[in-house]
């Protein structure tokens, strides 16, 4: 089991990243969180849990994948934190993410 926390930096808001962060998660059976940065529009904080190899993969595609989303979301720069954000301190997370009102014209890539 690894949990890690990060934040990203790049083509990260107003693009569905957050969504398609955890979609991701989701879809590979991992627990996540995401939330935008209130002051800095090119970044997004990110917490992952879970099979210490998936979360590995699935960071290196965050890094990797480019766009990760339809809606041209880009993952620039990837840096760790020394601590986890738990994930119910997050505004998105695989346990709340369908609560949002998402608009549905975007494909995943990620």
């Amino acid at each position: 089991m690894k949990s890690v926390s990060f934040y990203v930096t790049g083509k990260v808001q107003d693009v569905m990243f957050r969504q398609t962060f955890i979609r991701g998660a989701q879809k590979r059976k991992l627990k996540g969180g995401a939330s935008n940065d209130a002051e800095n529009h090119h970044r997004v904080h990110c917490s992952l849990e879970g099979n210490e190899s998936i979360v590995d993969e699935m960071i290196k595609q965050l890094q990797e994948t480019k766009p990760l989303n339809s809606w041209n979301a880009a993952v620039e720069a990837l840096h760790y934190y020394d601590h986890f954000i738990e994930l119910s301190d997050h505004q998105v997370t695989t346990d709340n993410v369908d609560q949002y009102h998402w608009s549905p014209n975007v494909v995943f890539y990620l």
